[in-house]
């Protein structure tokens, strides 16, 4: 095991961090560690092996008595499998340490086996920046799992309604993977089987796949795909929903949306969650150009595949709509990223809130 002595100021995003740096190449090595100084990591220590990294988590220099965060690049050792099998031994040593996954070329594949090992976050090896960011996520969702400060670890609960099975994970699916892997309970609320798109019975089980792949659950309703309206027995069934969850957050379709289902539910889902905290809407590819966002929520890279993860599991719907293109879908997350400065993002528009923004239970949305 090799050290890279701290000669930076600790001042920053990782201040007085002790990093444990799984990478083979030794320049590649001094690149990140340089990155994860800069930013304030107060030490970080490289290994090269499965084995080393296992052994230096259990014992860490005397230096340095407790990680606060781990790096493993995917090249230093087995496929897939093996590193789901990594991760799960490393949750076994260290259960609250957190451990960023990095690779030449993150694809939807590896990210579904980062998240059964309940990765913190994929980024790409190159981006040393990004790296660090990710990091420093990590740390501050692990030292506040709800990003509020004061609310202590009581759940947060957030429920997302959709018209139709995928709606929710083309709007919002990267935003439910990145509550859920910061202790949030998310509820997935579909009004419809998807009849119009094919057999209610498959669409289902894909629904339900989905929502397993960002870690949420999943409610559905049976309402007439295609031919929604905004009446009494709309309203009740998101009602149900929002009495079983209790929800501190609400998101849905927007007004804006060219596609009868989706306003009819967006405007069932207004009268039904009139009391809760906070509802904000998110884009579906039918939504029109009037639709203005006004919050972003940052995206890593594990989140992003998820997202991408988790509309793939919509087999029967993935190969015939447009918009369910992988790169279409990537593209747009990151061009939602420059209203946030960030490499990925998905809008919402916030329609009510019932306290200040800094105040709000998950203020960051």
């Amino acid at each position: 095991m090799s050290e890279i002595s701290d000669s930076a100021d600790d001042a920053g995003a990782l201040a007085g961090a002790h990093v444990l740096l799984g990478e083979g190449d030794a320049e590649r090595a001094e690149r990140l560690a340089r990155a994860l100084r800069a930013h304030g990591a107060a030490s970080v220590h490289t290994v090269g092996s499965p084995a080393e990294f296992l052994r230096a988590g259990a014992d860490p220099p005397e230096a340095v008595r407790l990680w606060d965060a781990a790096v493993w690049h995917t090249g230093l050792g087995g496929g897939d499998g093996a590193l789901a099998g990594l991760l799960g031994e490393w949750r076994a040593l260290l259960p609250g340490v957190p451990v960023i996954v990095t690779d030449d070329a993150p694809n939807t594949r590896l990210a579904v086996a980062a998240l059964r090992g309940r990765a913190a976050d994929l980024v790409e090896r190159s981006d040393a920046e990004g790296l660090a960011a990710a990091v420093a996520r990590a740390m501050a969702e692990r030292a506040d799992p709800l990003g509020v400060e004061g609310a202590g670890q009581r759940a947060l609960r957030m429920l997302v309604v959709g018209a139709h099975p995928d709606d929710v994970e083309i709007g919002v699916g990267g935003t439910i993977h990145r509550r859920t892997r910061s202790g949030w309970d998310v509820t997935v609320l579909t009004m419809s089987r998807g009849g119009g798109g094919g057999d209610p019975a498959r669409r289902r089980k894909e629904a339900h796949r989905a929502a397993e792949t960002l870690g949420a659950r999943l409610l559905m309703e049976d309402l007439p795909d295609g031919s929604m309206v905004d009446d009494r027995a709309t309203v009740e069934a998101v009602e149900r929903a929002v009495a079983e969850v209790s929800p501190h957050v609400v998101f849905v379709h927007s007004e804006s949306d060219t596609h009868q289902d989706h306003r009819a539910v967006h405007r069932a889902t207004l009268v039904a969650c009139r009391k809760v905290t906070r509802l904000a809407c998110y884009q579906s590819p039918s939504a029109t150009v009037s639709y203005r966002p006004n919050r972003f929520v940052e995206l890593g890279e594990a989140d992003v595949a998820a997202k991408l993860a988790s509309i793939a599991a919509h087999h029967s719907q993935a190969s015939r709509r447009w918009y369910l293109d992988e790169d279409l879908l990537r593209s747009t997350a990151r061009y939602w990223g420059r209203f946030s400065q960030t490499r990925y993002a998905e809008p919402l528009e916030l329609v009510h809130e019932r306290y200040p923004l800094g105040h709000l239970p998950g203020s960051h949305a």
